[in-house]
């Protein structure tokens, strides 16, 4: 059994998913995804949990990643958003006021720190 931390991406921008996927492997992280949905999020989150997660807030299309922050919540699983959009007044934000949201674009270090602070 791996005592590395598992995180679950949550993200619909291919490149971005795959620069997170990368950055938190070379940080020490086994990683889930990314996912560009949240059914698909979903799936791999009940099939088996991750430890933390990193979520894009808006995934396209008119969805979010609101479902998948339900879960984790419901799981005590620490997770941060990435967002382009102003963090302090999105809706979904202000639902999951312990959850931390960093701007986009990302630096990849500050993704990596909340991920390391969180466990």
């Amino acid at each position: 059994m791996s005592l590395r931390r598992k995180v679950l991406i949550v993200e619909d921008e291919i490149l971005v998913g795959m620069d997170l996927a990368m950055s938190i492997e070379d940080a020490g992280f086994v990683v889930s995804g990314p996912y560009k949905s949240s059914a698909k999020a979903l799936a791999a989150l009940e099939a088996d949990e991750p430890d933390l997660a990193v979520l894009d807030l808006n995934l396209g299309r008119d969805e979010t990643s609101e479902k998948v922050a339900e879960r984790l919540e419901q799981l005590g699983r620490p997770f941060v958003f990435l967002t382009g959009y102003s963090a302090a007044s999105h809706p979904v934000t202000r639902r999951f006021p312990r959850a931390q949201c960093l701007s986009k674009p990302v630096r990849m270090d500050a993704v990596t720190a909340f991920l390391r602070q969180a466990y």
